[in-house]
């Protein structure tokens, strides 16, 4: 008997596809991935692959917009795949493992009216059934607050929007989380999670919040589990054994509230933890209530982003659908990357240093171990998230070595662009009641500068890796920027607008004299602009454009 193809339904930020996630597109199935910067549902993958399925035939990944409510994203996306999975594979019906938000899209499709009897049954991992507390403070303050995986997606979201769309959210974190990740308070509790504070702690019934996750409250009313559990069959995963929010005690709302009000059921005074969840979901969160329901034990020191991927998990996902466990080897580790990424117009080549590569500690700059070959310096071209008329560009290095990275930008059209760098890597997660720390990604801040290009124009920036918790530092290199014009200057002027400049042999030379830089850029760009202007004004501008930016 054949097996029924598998959809992964990611959690939110495990689905990656810029020019949707800024609006720029439609709702698609193409063009998406996992975030190329991330160790996030790959491990998945290829353990599947490994025990015998394949990609496309009866292994999918339904990733979509995050951003949307998961109402909005089961019709939009998940339904789509589903019908995509059904006509690739032949089958009649296909099983959903939903990590995260993905099982709250898988549920919200179940529980609909639109419910086509095309799913034979449903696995959550780590699934906020009933909410998580982090989910509050991202939408009361805009300031991402969730487990290291999403937060790192989140703040390079958010980087591209600030610096894509500069006046879509007039550069405000809050009105960007209400007006454009709506999904956010489809994750806040729907139990009495605040306590309001009156010198002592005191219960607030969640009726009585302004900001409510309606979209929990009605999936799990009486009725609508019964629909869930009369149509399907639902497993549900989950890790234990990390301090996970169970209340949040609140003071008043901030006064003034700000606009949009920040925190309007009370600013945050205290937390209240406890062990029972993956650091994020609760583990009474991630079961079900109801008595058909599969709750299988939590599994300790299973962090929230790491379900998809933990070979824990795996496991029991292999056993659940019948199949044999492939080998598995160890949980999968966050690299540490190095992330370089520009904003539109330019395109971007990133040069490695030489030296040794990350050491066995994870610190940047490691003394290598006797054998171990240093890294030989490279190019690296970013891909282009974008497209021809706004390039989103992102280049990573994994393993970076310490040191200086030349990032060479091309214009491709007159306008302002931004340069961010980050460093991603692993830092261990304490496990409450003992047993080692847990590795999970780490960012460091972006570090952002901005300038102005023309089409033709090439600016030479470095990006200064310190080690794996610093913030690399981004500057123009002002030496390679101006040999580079001055190399093109003086081409093009011995190609033939030399004979305009009257009897000087070599007018470039004569404009790189001793003197302050600033007098050299503007001596030389008056250069370009009377000598060869009349000849090539694209050339000119751009190489303008270039000597300016050397001030």
């Amino acid at each position: 008997m054949a097996r029924s193809p598998v959809l992964f339904i990611p959690g939110i930020c495990g689905s990656f596809n810029l020019t949707v996630l800024l609006d720029w597109r439609a709702p698609t199935l193409s063009g998406w991935g996992f975030p190329p910067f991330i160790a996030y549902g790959k491990a998945f993958l290829d353990a599947f692959e490994r025990a015998g399925y394949t990609r496309d035939k009866d292994l999918f990944v339904a990733f979509y917009d995050w951003r949307k409510s998961v109402k909005d994203t089961a019709s939009t996306y998940l339904k789509p795949w589903i019908d995509r999975v059904k006509q690739r594979s032949g089958a009649r019906r296909v099983v959903l493992v939903g990590h995260s938000m993905g099982g709250l899209v898988a549920r919200s499709y179940l529980q609909s009216a639109s419910y086509a009897d095309d799913v034979e049954r449903l696995i959550t991992l780590g699934t906020p059934h009933r909410g998580a507390g982090e989910a509050y403070y991202s939408w009361g303050s805009g300031e991402p607050r969730s487990d290291p995986t999403v937060k790192a997606v989140f703040e390079v979201y958010l980087w591209y929007l600030r610096h894509a769309h500069p006046f879509q959210t007039e550069l405000n974190k809050l009105r960007t989380m209400r007006t454009q990740v709506p999904s956010i308070r489809d994750l806040l509790p729907i139990d009495n999670y605040l306590l309001n504070y009156r010198g002592t702690s005191q219960p607030r019934q969640e009726e009585l919040h302004l900001e409510r996750n309606l979209v929990g409250d009605m999936l799990n009313q009486p009725a609508s589990l019964e629909t869930l559990f009369g149509r399907v069959p639902v497993t549900t995963i989950a890790g234990t054994g990390f301090a996970t929010i169970k209340t949040i005690t609140v003071g008043g709302p901030p006064v003034p509230p700000g606009n949009p009000p920040r925190y309007p059921d009370g600013e945050p005074v205290s937390e209240q933890t406890v062990p029972d969840g993956d650091g994020t979901v609760l583990t009474e969160s991630a079961a079900l209530a109801h008595p058909k329901a599969e709750n299988l034990p939590p599994l300790p020191g299973v962090a929230h982003s790491a379900l998809p991927d933990h070979p824990a998990v795996l496991t029991r996902l292999f056993g659940e659908l019948g199949v044999a466990t492939p080998t598995l080897g160890e949980a999968p580790v966050q690299e540490t990357q190095l992330v370089v990424m520009t904003a539109s117009p330019v395109t971007m080549v990133v040069e490695t240093p030489g030296g040794p590569p990350i050491g066995p500690a994870g610190v940047l700059g490691a003394v290598p171990v006797e054998g171990e070959v240093s890294v030989r310096r490279r190019r690296v071209r970013a891909r282009d998230h974008g497209h021809r008329g706004k390039h989103l560009n992102i280049a990573v290095i994994p393993n970076p070595p310490a040191g200086s990275y030349r990032i060479r930008l091309n214009g491709t059209a007159t306008g302002t662009f931004s340069i961010g760098a980050m460093i991603i890597s692993a830092e261990g997660v304490t496990i409450l009641g003992g047993g080692e720390p847990v590795p999970q990604a780490s960012a460091t801040p972006i570090s952002t500068v901005e300038g102005r290009v023309a089409a033709g124009t090439t600016l030479v920036y470095e990006v200064v890796v310190h080690d794996s918790t610093t913030p690399p530092e981004v500057h123009l290199d002002a030496q390679a920027t101006a040999a580079d014009a001055v190399a093109k200057l003086r081409g093009a002027l011995a190609a033939g607008s030399g004979s305009l400049l009257g009897a000087s042999a070599d007018p470039v030379g004569d404009a790189m004299g001793a003197g302050d830089p600033a007098d050299q850029a503007d001596a030389l760009s008056l250069l370009a602009l009377r000598a060869l202007g009349p000849e090539d004004e694209a050339m000119a501008e751009a190489l303008i454009t270039q000597l300016q930016a050397l001030k």
